[in-house]
């Protein structure tokens, strides 16, 4: 049973009902769980009806179109998602070396890999079909930036005296070690890979913010 603070935004009060709410919640489940499988190209109306185990009706009762489903799949998983990296910024918080920092980013990386593989490759799909969608790329750009601010408050407090510039350097790393393994699953060498290049990276930039201002 979905809580209603659990629910997507937008989808509390329409349709009013609570059967309705978790109705709607259901199907937009469905769609992620079809995008993540198949791809956005694999998902119509039909088919996430199917995954749904609603019948078709019911689909197209609450969403007009494919499009509309689409969006909405897409705003659920990055609310899902901001809470799952929010949730990891939050554990770099205290007296943390650079490579303790580097390990813990390391585990949220390898667990994004691994247990939560299928909503990474479902992100994924959203990004690449957001170059060519206009209402996702809004969406999209929106997320990227609340991601963004988090990790600038947290660098901030371990030190850096470039915030900006190293919150998205440790995006484009994080982003770019989940891109080169997604493609198969994950490997102890891989597994390994992941924790030294985060462990370099952190290396670099815990000489620099411990560097004295000139």
């Amino acid at each position: 049973m979905v809580a209603v603070g659990d629910l997507p935004d937008g989808l509390e009060d329409m349709p009013p009902s609570r059967k309705g709410v978790q109705r709607k919640t259901e199907i937009v489940d469905a769609a992620l769980r079809v995008i993540g499988r198949d791809g956005i190209q694999g998902v119509s109306m039909r088919v996430v009806a199917a995954e749904a185990s609603v019948p078709l009706g019911t689909t197209t009762y609450y969403f007009k179109d494919k499009d509309a489903l689409i969006a909405a799949a897409f705003s659920w998983h990055t609310q899902r998602e901001t809470a799952r990296v929010v949730a990891a910024i939050a554990t770099l918080g205290g007296d943390l070396t650079a490579a303790q920092v580097a390990g813990r980013l390391a585990d949220f990386v390898i667990a994004g890999l691994t247990e939560h593989r299928w909503q990474l490759l479902t992100e994924y799909e959203f990004l690449n079909a957001a170059a060519r969608r206009d209402d996702l790329q809004r969406a999209s750009a929106a997320w990227l930036q609340s991601l963004q601010a988090h990790l600038e408050a947290t660098v901030t407090a371990l030190g850096s005296s470039s915030p900006r510039t190293d919150a998205r350097l440790v995006l484009s790393v994080l982003a770019g070690l989940e891109v080169d393994h997604l493609g198969a699953p994950l490997q102890p060498a891989a597994r390994r890979a992941i924790r030294a290049t985060l462990e370099r990276l952190f290396a670099g930039l815990d000489l620099l913010w411990s560097a004295p201002t000139p």
